[in-house]
C-alpha cells in the first residue's frame, strides 16, 4: 500500500517517474537526489525490482525513537532474491536526528535479514556522464550480436569513441553511438564516468563482457 505523502518532483527537467526497464514500469522519484540515486541502482544491475517509499516503519518500545515513525525512500528486491531499503540523502543534510533515525531502521533490517544503506550521491561529472548513457540503456539501442561481438573485439586495449563508431558504421558513424553507449551502459565496456565525455572517451572491453552477454 502506498504511504507516500509528497506529490513528487515538479520540474520541466526532472520527470518524476524514472523508467525501471527491469520491470518494465516506472519508479516515483520525490527528488532529483532520488532520482540519481535510482539511476546508479539500475547501472549497477544488482536491483531486480524496485519500489519507492513503500511502506512505513513504526519505531515501538525500547527504540530512542519510540512512538515515532519513518518511511525510507526505496524498497529493492536483489537480483539474488533478497530485499534491502534505501534512504537517499545528501551527505551534508545528514543531521544527528538523521543520524538515529537511519540507525534504528538498519538494526530493524538487520533483524529482517534485509539489507539497508543511506545513498549519500555520487561525483557530478560522473552522474551527468551516466544520465547520458543511460537515454541508450533502452532494447532499442541494442547492437546485433555480431555486431556486438565486433564492438567487444574492436574495444580490446581500448579504443575512442569515435574511433569505434567509424570502425563499427563507417557509412554512418553516428549510428553506431546507441549501440557502443548501450553496451556501456550494461558495462560489457569500461569508461571513466568522472572524466569528460567526447568522441576521444577511451572504451575497453570489460573483464565480464561474453559471460554477461552469455547471461
Amino acid at each position: 500500500m502506498s504511504v507516500r505523502k509528497s506529490k513528487g518532483v515538479r520540474h520541466q527537467f526532472t520527470p518524476a517517474m524514472y523508467f525501471w526497464q527491469h520491470t518494465r514500469s516506472h519508479v516515483w522519484c520525490e527528488s532529483q537526489e532520488e532520482r540519481w540515486e535510482v539511476l546508479w541502482l539500475d547501472y549497477s544491475g544488482q536491483a531486480e525490482r524496485l519500489w519507492a517509499q513503500p511502506l512505513a516503519i513504526a519505531f515501538g518500545h525500547g527504540s530512542q525513537l519510540s512512538g515515532d515513525s519513518h518511511i525510507p525512500d526505496l524498497l529493492a528486491q536483489f537480483t539474488d532474491g533478497s530485499f534491502g531499503l534505501f534512504d537517499v540523502r545528501p551527505a551534508e543534510r545528514i543531521d544527528d536526528l538523521a543520524r538515529v533515525q537511519f540507525g534504528e531502521t538498519a538494526t530493524i533490517c538487520g533483524r529482517l535479514g534485509w539489507r539497508y544503506e543511506v545513498l549519500t550521491g555520487h561525483d557530478n561529472r560522473a552522474t551527468a556522464n551516466l544520465d547520458y548513457l543511460s537515454a541508450s540503456r533502452h532494447d532499442r539501442c541494442l547492437p546485433a550480436r555480431e555486431t556486438e561481438s565486433l564492438i567487444l573485439e574492436m574495444a580490446v586495449g581500448g579504443r575512442p569513441r569515435g574511433e569505434l563508431c567509424r570502425i563499427v558504421s563507417p557509412d554512418c558513424p553516428p549510428l553506431a553511438c546507441a549501440w557502443i553507449d548501450n553496451m556501456a551502459w550494461r558495462r560489457l565496456l569500461n569508461i571513466d564516468l568522472a572524466a569528460v565525455f567526447s568522441s576521444e572517451t577511451v572504451y575497453t572491453t570489460a573483464e565480464s563482457g561474453s559471460e554477461r552477454r552469455a547471461e
